[in-house]
């Protein structure tokens, strides 16, 4: 009898330990998907914040990369016109009209190269010309130069407002009037008077002269230290022409055959060359470039 009741304790302990560990694996099966669905809930949502945050830095960096270009540049500042200033209409010669304008009193309009600075060499970059000739102002800004806010790099970029340091005062074209070369915060530009106007010509940094001798030829390196340009200004009413002599590159390579020569862009030989610049500046020295001040403008700004 013992031994049945014995048996009958145990079997019913069995069922009921059977019974909990079916429960307690259910519970545990509910918790372990319980747990996976909060976990792929929480990687959705990552997913779609990531998403979010990814399409919004795009967004951004899109709207930064059109604001960083040159050509938004010109399109979202506004330019510091003038309808005209103090010295503008009065009868004046080209030294006082230069002189005047270099002062903030008579206006000048902008030639740049997009609008009437051309070239006169084939090939040789910006609005190509075949000639020489005066051209309309219909369009051009007119400007202070004294509060002058744009600058040329590689592009026309805005500044905040011009800080000239230097110029030289010299007759480019060999006509008789003078013109003047300025640099400093905008980069470089030709001043010249013509028609009874002042045009303030840009130009680009890398082609601007670092030295001009007397008779109006310029030198500039392209921007590099193995290069040398030798060129000429030309300006008229309503624009600017600019000639390439001569150019050479010498030591880019180390192979010494890989240099050149060019005279008006058509290849010569080294002694072709060294004959021709002789012949342009042998025994002249460059003009000495004058610090920007009223005191050298009425000194060295002269007919």
């Amino acid at each position: 009898m013992k031994k049945v009741l014995v048996g009958l304790l145990i079997s019913v302990m069995g069922a009921v330990c059977a019974a909990c560990t079916k429960g307690s694996s259910a519970q545990n099966v509910a918790d372990r998907i319980t747990e996976s669905e909060n976990m792929s809930e929480q990687l959705t949502t990552g997913a779609e914040t990531s998403k979010e945050q990814s399409t919004e830095t795009e967004t951004q960096t899109e709207s930064q990369g059109e604001t960083e270009t040159p050509s938004e540049y010109t399109e979202n500042y506004e330019l510091n016109t003038v309808e005209s200033l103090e010295d503008d209409g009065k009868d004046m010669s080209a030294a006082e009209a230069l002189r005047s304008a270099m002062k903030g009193k008579h206006s000048v309009l902008e030639l740049t190269y997009r609008e009437q600075l051309y070239s006169l060499t084939e090939g040789w970059g910006w609005h190509e010309a075949d000639e020489i000739k005066d051209m309309p102002d219909t369009g051009l800004a007119r400007m202070n130069m004294r509060t002058y806010n744009r600058g040329m790099a590689l592009s026309i970029m805005p500044i905040n407002e011009a800080r000239w340091e230097s110029f030289v005062c010299v007759d480019l074209d060999r006509d008789g009037t003078k013109e003047v070369l300025a640099q400093g915060g905008p980069g470089g530009v030709a001043l010249h008077y013509a028609g009874g106007e002042v045009y303030i010509t840009v130009i680009n940094d890398r082609r601007f002269p670092y030295d001009v001798y007397e008779n109006g030829v310029c030198t500039q390196g392209e921007g590099s230290a193995w290069s040398l340009g030798h060129d000429r200004y030309y300006p008229a009413k309503g624009a600017m022409y600019i000639e390439n002599l001569a150019y050479s590159e010498v030591g880019r390579f180390e192979d010494s055959h890989a240099d050149f020569y060019k005279i008006n862009n058509k290849e010569v030989t080294k002694e072709e060359y060294d004959s021709y610049i002789e012949e342009l500046i042998g025994g002249l020295a460059p003009l000495e470039w004058h610090e920007f001040t009223e005191e050298n403008i009425d000194k060295y700004v002269v007919d």
